[in-house]
């Protein structure tokens, strides 16, 4: 229910045709007040068992005001939306994550499997790594096609099925990943 319709709402109205309704009952008894909701066909009988039902003294007490239940009595009334970080800390616990405070400042939340986040942080340093030796590999090749300097006692690979192969698969990788 919008603020606007509970301030539109007429409970007289609401209450109108149904058999049981809902009465807020307010009692006094020597300074002391007691407000409870009872479930009655009508006004009078709510005032009946709210003195039944008291826990001032049922003798001195007195009904001082009967009037058909709104939605903020019965607890009807409409939730703030949860901050961002209730909604972080909601979905952390429903994924079993974890939470942790960044620093000093409690403005910053990372949520998360912590020992996931750092297996994937390995693993980048590792392909950053292989794609700087790659990329050295690939100087150090493409040095002795120029040059043609490769080891006497090996046969030439320079143009060779394999030295194309590895040239071509190198030159993608880094295409990719780099």
């Amino acid at each position: 229910m919008s603020a606007f319709d509970q301030a539109q709402f007429d409970a007289a109205m609401y209450w109108a045709d149904k058999p049981i309704k809902k009465y807020v009952c307010t009692l006094r008894e020597a300074g002391k007040f007691e407000t409870r909701i009872y479930g009655a066909t009508c006004s009078d009988r709510a005032a009946e068992l709210a003195l039944d039902n008291t826990e001032l003294n049922r003798e001195s007490a007195t009904v001082t005001e009967v009037r058909l239940a709104t939605p903020e009595d019965l607890g009807c009334v409409p939730m703030p939306p949860p901050s961002v970080k209730a909604k972080m800390l909601t979905f952390a616990a429903n994924h079993k994550l974890g939470e942790v405070c960044i620093g000093d400042s409690a403005q910053q939340l990372l949520i998360g499997n912590l020992p996931a986040i750092a297996a994937v942080n390995e693993l980048k340093d590792q392909h950053a790594r292989l794609c700087r030796a790659l990329v050295d590999c690939l100087a150090v090749m493409g040095e002795c096609e120029k040059h043609k300097t490769f080891p006497k006692t090996f046969t030439n690979p320079v143009g060779g099925l394999g030295w194309d192969a590895t040239m071509a698969t190198a030159r993608l990788l880094l295409k990719g990943g780099a």
